[in-house]
């Protein structure tokens, strides 16, 4: 059965009507709406040819009909349009940018808090640690002669501290040959290259100054191993009930991304730039009732990624374009803040 351009019509406007109303739509409103409506027989005819089609359901035979996750999915990906930012929503996400805190662990979070500001739905980022991610630099800062403060920064900005006693006094010269191995053999190397069993062959090969050294490698690594784990976080969780109107599946949704794994493999399953998942085409169960919002930022970089989550018959047409404009915004921003770093 061919999906005619009246069949279009009348779906998308179904499905605008659904998310306005939360109510299933009859024949003789959707008259009211449709320009150049043809008969409310006619309408009939058409709804229950799109029923057939995977794309409607009704409750009950005198009721009207409403979207399935096949309806929204084609609304969204097809028949919605698409439009620019809305000017209200443009000014209070640059007001909201002014005071945001740029650095890489700080900026995915106060991004998601913007989000849930501004839709009144619950926001998750996500950090992207890739493989790629080097160790870009290691200082260590002399604290007495019985402990140091270890400095790393890796190449997207993200940094880590750490005061390591020691117990065996340290001398100038423990710490410049400490730094002269940071320096050659750690440093531009593959966070999860940094594993534990590297940093025990750079302090056997430190020789005689193992002993004295063996407490700032093992902080090393505990850095690396800490700036090389992805980091998940969610804003406006409490929205997620009113949101999904069921205690039941909102904390469903909670205990599915309270999993670091399993909240990466949901925020992935998108590969646009920004793109909507539908819960109906995951393979978790506590989904079936949202819709997601997911959007990257940081460009080819991809920094990290921004979702917002609500019921399937969210208002995809004014949030998907806040998602997206917020989500470059803060690329620009964390571009220019590893400009800064470079230079």
């Amino acid at each position: 059965m061919e999906l005619t351009q009246r069949k279009r019509a009348i779906l998308a406007e179904i499905v605008k009507m659904y998310i306005e109303t939360g109510e299933p739509i009859g024949s003789k409103l959707l008259a009211t709406r449709l320009k150049d409506s043809p008969s409310t027989a006619t309408l009939r005819a058409e709804m229950c040819e799109l029923e057939k089609l995977g794309y409607l359901k009704q409750p009950h035979t005198s009721a009207g009909r409403f979207p399935t996750s096949r309806a929204y999915r084609l609304y969204v990906n097809e028949l919605m349009a698409r439009d620019d930012i809305s000017g209200d929503s443009r000014e209070l996400i640059d007001r909201m940018l002014v005071d945001i805190n740029p650095e890489p662990e700080s900026i995915g979070s106060a991004a998601a808090q913007i989000l849930t500001t501004l839709t009144g739905l619950p926001a998750v980022y996500a950090e992207n640690v890739e493989n790629g991610t080097i160790m870009k630099k290691v200082t260590v800062l002399p604290m007495g002669r019985a402990a140091v403060i270890i400095f790393a920064i890796t190449g997207d900005g993200r940094s880590r501290s750490r005061l390591v006693p020691c117990k065996l006094p340290l001398s100038e010269e423990n710490i410049a040959l400490f730094m002269e191995i940071a320096e050659k053999s750690i440093c531009q190397k593959r966070l999860c290259e940094l594993n534990k069993a590297y940093l025990q062959s750079l302090t056997a090969a430190a020789g005689l100054e193992a002993l004295s050294l063996a407490p700032l490698f093992a902080a090393l690594f505990d850095m690396a191993e800490e700036l090389g784990r992805t980091k998940i976080n969610m804003r406006g969780e409490s929205k997620l009930f009113s949101a999904l109107g069921s205690e039941t599946s909102a904390k469903g949704v909670l205990r599915l991304f309270s999993s670091t794994d399993t909240a990466q493999s949901i925020l992935s399953s998108s590969s646009d730039t920004v793109g909507v998942v539908f819960g109906d085409d995951t393979e978790f169960e506590e989904l079936k009732p949202t819709g997601m919002i997911i959007a990257s930022y940081g460009g080819q970089s991809e920094f990290g990624r921004l979702a917002v989550i609500g019921p399937t018959r969210m208002s995809y047409e004014r949030i998907l374009p806040s998602v997206e404009y917020l989500a470059e915004q803060i690329g620009k921003i964390m571009q220019e803040m590893l400009k800064g770093l470079e230079e």
